[in-house]
C-alpha cells in the first residue's frame, strides 16, 4: 500500500497542475535570488537552488527526450564553459559557468514543457509574487522593524571581502513611508522596479488574452505603478514611456488593413531608432528630468574601465556572471571608477569583457533575433489573434533596455526569460516563413504539445 501511495504521488509530480507550481516557483526564485541570499546565505540558498532544478527536472521529465537546445543559446553557453580555459580566475567561471549551464537547462525545459500562453501566465503569477512579497517586506520593515533593515546574512560581504565602500550594505532603507526609493525584497531598487515593468507588461497581455480576472490585473498593473513610482528608477521610466508608445503602436497595427501593416511597422522601427539617437543626444537634459546627472549614477566611469580593460584581451577575462571585486581586474575597475559594483551595468559592455567580442556579438544576436521574430508576429496581426507575440515583444524590449544600465541579461531571471523568449519565436533562419498558426494562436501548426492550450490552472475565468 505504502509503495502504491508512493508511485502514485510521483505520478502526480507530471500534472499541468504540479508544473504550472513549479514554473511559478522557479521564475519567484530567479527574480528575487538577492533576497533569498540576504535571507538564507548562500549554503541554504545553494539547497533551495539545487531542490528548485531537482523540483523542474521531475516534474517536467516527459519532455527530456525531446529537449533541444537552441544553436544560439548552446553556443553562448559553451563559451561560457570554454572560457575556464583562459580566465584570470577559472575557480570563479567554472562555478558561474555551471550555474549559467543549469539555469539554460531549466529555462529551455520549461519552455518546452509548456505552451506559450501557459508560460505568460505562469510568469505573471510568479512576478506578482515577487512583486507583492517586495511589497510587504517593505511594510513589515516600515511597521514592525521601523529602522534600516541590514541582510540577515552577511556571508556575501564576507566572501567578496568589501563592506559596502565605506557604507554598510543595506537590504532596506525604511523608505517607505517617505514616499522612496525603496528596494523591495531583493535589496535594490532597479531590478525591484524592474521586476513592476516586467509585471505591467505581462499584467496587459494577460488581462487581453482573458486568462485573469479584469481586478485580479487591475490591482496588479496599480501595485506595479506605485513600485515604479517607489523607486524612482530613471531606467525604468524611459522605458516603461517607450514600450507604452511600442504597445499602442502594435495595436494600432492590428487594425489597419494588410497593404498599411509592413509600412507603419517599419515606420514605428524608425522612429525607434531616432529616438535612440535624440536620447544619447540630449541624455544630460533628459537625466536632470529625473534629478539625475548624465553620467547615468556613475555609471559611465565604470563603462570606460570596462572599456579599457575589455579592448586588453579579445577572447574576454572569463565568464564569472556577477563580478568576484576582489579578484583582478575586477578590483582594479572598482578602484578607479570609485564606485563598489558587482558588475559593469551594462549587459552588453559586460559580455564583451568577459566573453569578448565573440560574447558580446552572440547576445546581441541573440536579443535581435528575439525581438525580430516576435514583431513579425505582431505586424502580421489582426483582430482576432493572438497578443501572447507582442508579450514577447515587450519583454524582450524591456530586457534589451534595462540591459544598457543593469548587466542582469547575463545572469538568473534576466538570462532565464532571455532564453525562453529566444525559444517561443519562429525558428530565427527563418523569419520570412511566418507560420499562420503561431499568428493567430501562439502555437505552431502540428505542435502536439502546444496545440492543447487550456487557460492556465493558477488563473481563473474573466469577468
Amino acid at each position: 500500500m505504502p509503495t502504491r501511495s508512493v508511485a502514485s504521488l510521483y505520478a502526480r509530480t507530471t500534472s499541468q497542475r504540479a508544473r504550472a507550481w513549479v514554473t511559478v516557483w522557479t521564475v519567484v526564485l530567479l527574480f528575487s535570488g538577492q533576497g533569498f541570499r540576504y535571507l538564507l546565505g548562500v549554503p541554504l540558498y545553494s539547497v533551495l537552488v539545487a531542490l528548485t532544478v531537482a523540483a523542474v527536472v521531475v516534474t517536467f521529465r516527459r519532455f527530456l527526450r525531446s529537449l533541444r537546445v537552441p544553436p544560439l543559446v548552446g553556443t553562448f553557453t559553451a563559451l561560457a564553459a570554454l572560457s575556464v580555459l583562459w580566465s584570470q580566475t577559472r575557480a570563479v567561471t567554472a562555478l558561474a559557468a555551471g550555474v549559467l549551464a543549469v539555469t539554460t537547462f531549466i529555462a529551455v525545459l520549461i519552455a518546452r514543457g509548456t505552451s506559450r500562453g501557459q508560460f505568460m501566465a505562469f510568469l505573471y503569477r510568479g512576478l506578482q509574487v515577487s512583486l507583492f512579497g517586495g511589497l510587504l517586506f517593505e511594510m513589515i520593515v516600515a511597521f514592525v522593524v521601523r529602522a534600516d533593515l541590514p541582510p540577515l546574512a552577511t556571508d556575501l560581504s564576507s566572501i567578496a571581502k568589501v563592506d559596502g565602500g565605506g557604507e554598510p550594505i543595506l537590504w532596506s532603507r525604511n523608505n517607505l513611508l517617505v514616499g522612496g526609493p525603496i528596494q523591495g525584497f531583493v535589496g535594490n531598487r532597479n531590478p525591484f522596479a524592474a521586476i513592476a515593468l516586467f509585471t505591467a507588461i505581462v499584467a496587459v497581455i494577460v488581462l487581453l488574452e482573458r486568462r485573469i480576472r479584469l481586478v485580479d490585473g487591475l490591482i496588479t498593473l496599480a501595485a506595479a505603478v506605485a513600485v515604479h513610482l517607489l523607486t524612482l528608477s530613471a531606467t525604468v521610466t524611459v522605458a516603461a514611456v517607450y514600450l507604452t508608445a511600442l504597445t499602442v503602436a502594435a495595436l494600432v497595427i492590428r487594425r489597419v488593413r494588410p497593404s498599411l501593416k509592413r509600412r507603419l511597422s517599419f515606420a514605428v522601427l524608425a522612429c525607434t531608432a531616432i529616438v535612440a539617437v535624440l536620447t544619447l543626444k540630449f541624455r544630460a537634459e533628459i537625466f536632470a528630468m529625473f534629478d539625475r546627472g548624465p553620467d547615468a549614477t556613475n555609471r559611465t566611469m565604470i563603462w570606460d574601465q570596462v572599456v579599457h580593460y575589455a579592448w586588453q584581451r579579445p577572447e574576454g577575462w572569463g565568464y564569472v556572471g556577477y563580478w568576484p571585486i576582489w579578484e583582478e581586474p575586477y578590483a582594479t575597475i572598482v578602484d578607479k571608477a570609485g564606485v563598489v559594483a558587482a558588475h559593469a551595468h551594462n549587459a552588453f559592455l559586460d559580455a564583451w569583457l568577459q566573453l569578448g567580442l565573440i560574447g558580446f556579438t552572440l547576445l546581441l544576436v541573440m536579443v535581435v533575433l528575439s525581438f525580430g521574430s516576435a514583431w513579425r508576429l505582431v505586424e502580421r496581426a489582426s483582430r482576432g489573434d493572438t497578443y501572447i507575440p507582442l508579450g514577447w515583444a515587450l519583454l524582450t524590449a524591456a530586457l534589451a533596455l534595462q540591459a544598457l544600465t543593469e548587466s542582469r541579461l547575463l545572469v538568473e531571471g534576466g538570462w532565464f526569460l532571455l532564453v525562453v523568449l529566444y525559444c517561443s519565436g519562429p525558428a530565427v533562419f527563418t523569419l520570412a516563413i511566418v507560420d499562420p498558426d503561431l499568428v493567430r494562436t501562439g502555437a505552431p501548426a502540428g505542435d502536439e504539445a502546444h496545440a492543447q492550450d487550456p487557460v492556465s490552472v493558477l488563473t481563473r475565468p474573466p469577468l
